[in-house]
C-alpha cells in the first residue's frame, strides 16, 4: 500500500515538527518566507520525502531512531556544505547516531529515503553512526530510478495486488540503496574530510559557542583574538561554512535563539527587551527590523500569538 503526503511551511520553527525521533536546530541564513516545500511517498518500512528548499539554512539534525535515514542531493546552484565539505550529487549524507550539521543553499532540492529498523534487520544492517558516503555514479542513477519509479505510482488500497506492489517497490529501493552505499553498513560509514576542513569547522564550532555564551555585541576581531586565530582565518572558515561573515553569520544564530526564547514565554511579566539584552541585542529598533525580515513578524507580534 502506498501513501502521499505533501508537507509545506514558511515558519522555520515549524519545520520537521512532524517528525518523531529526531533533534533538530535550524537557523534561517537569508531573509524571507522559508518556503519549503515537502512530497512524502510512504510505502510499508520506506518513506521517501522529497524537499524543496526555499532558503538557505544552518541545520543540526540528530537521529534518535533505529531507523536510517539518507539525504541525497538532486539539484542546487550553491553546493551544500557538510561539516566543512562541499557536497555534490555523488555522494550520500547518513543521519545518524551522531550529529550532522550542515548548510542547505537556497533553492536546494533532495531527497531523503529513510528504512524502519526491521526493515533493515532483514538485510543485515545496523542503526547508522552517520557521515557523508561517496556514491558509484551508476548506482546513484539506479537508486533514483527506483524512488521515482515509487513516487510516479497513484496511492492505492490495501487490496492483495497493491499490497504486492508496494512490497516489490520497497525491496528494489532497499536494494539500490545498498548497492549505491557500496554494500557496506551505513553504521561504518567514516569521515572523509581533510584535516584542514576537520580544523576550520571545529573553528566554526568554538566561534559558535563563545559568540552565544557572550552577553554583548559581537566583535569578530575581539573573537577571533579570544580564539587566538587571525581575524583572516576566522572570516575565512565561517563564510566557507554559512555563506556570510562571521558578524551576520552569529548575529542570525542569537536571532533564531531570541526568537526560540519568545516562542517559550508563557508569564506576562517576562520581558522582550531583557531577552534581548541577554543575548546581545542592544538597539531594539534594529533587532526589530531584522526580526521582520525573516520571521515576517515583529517580536512582539509573536510574544503576543503564544500569549493569547
Amino acid at each position: 500500500m502506498i501513501h502521499h503526503q505533501t508537507i509545506a511551511t514558511d515558519d522555520v520553527d515549524e519545520l520537521f515538527s512532524w517528525s518523531q525521533g529526531w533533534d533538530f536546530e535550524i537557523a534561517q541564513l537569508s531573509p524571507g518566507a522559508l518556503g519549503y516545500h515537502s512530497e512524502l511517498v510512504m510505502l510499508p518500512g520506506v518513506t521517501l520525502r522529497w524537499e524543496r528548499w526555499g532558503q538557505r539554512l544552518r541545520n543540526s539534525h540528530l537521529n534518535h531512531s533505529s531507523n536510517v535515514s539518507i539525504g541525497l542531493l538532486i539539484a542546487a546552484e550553491r553546493a551544500p556544505v557538510w561539516q566543512g565539505v562541499e557536497v555534490n550529487t555523488g555522494q550520500a549524507l547518513v543521519f545518524g547516531s551522531v550529529e550532522q550539521e550542515y548548510v542547505s543553499p537556497e533553492g536546494m532540492r533532495s531527497l531523503n529515503i529513510e528504512i524502519a529498523r526491521e526493515l533493515l534487520a532483514t538485510w543485515g544492517l545496523a542503526a547508522p553512526a552517520g557521515g557523508l558516503v561517496d556514491v558509484e555514479p551508476a548506482a546513484m542513477r539506479r537508486l533514483l530510478a527506483a524512488c521515482r519509479q515509487a513516487s510516479a505510482l497513484p496511492p492505492g488500497d490495501s487490496t492483495p495486488a497493491n499490497s504486492r506492489i508496494a512490497q516489490v517497490l520497497r525491496e528494489r529501493i532497499v536494494a539500490r540503496l545498498v548497492e549505491a552505499l557500496g554494500g557496506v553498513d551505513p553504521a561504518a560509514a567514516t569521515d572523509i574530510r581533510t584535516a584542514t576542513q576537520q580544523r576550520r569547522f571545529t573553528l566554526v564550532k568554538e566561534a559558535e559557542r563563545a559568540a552565544l555564551a557572550c552577553n554583548r555585541e559581537i566583535d569578530s576581531e575581539r573573537l577571533a583574538s579570544e580564539l587566538h586565530v587571525s581575524w583572516r582565518t576566522l572570516h575565512r572558515a565561517v563564510k566557507e561554512w554559512a555563506g556570510v561573515g562571521p558578524q551576520a553569520y552569529f548575529q542570525l544564530l542569537r536571532l533564531h535563539r531570541f526568537r526560540r526564547q519568545l516562542l517559550l514565554f508563557r508569564a506576562p511579566g517576562e520581558s522582550i527587551t531583557a531577552a534581548a539584552h541577554a543575548l546581545g541585542f542592544e538597539n531594539m529598533g534594529r533587532l526589530s527590523s531584522l526580526y521582520r525580515s525573516y520571521f515576517g513578524e515583529l517580536p512582539r507580534q509573536t510574544r503576543r500569538r503564544v500569549s493569547d
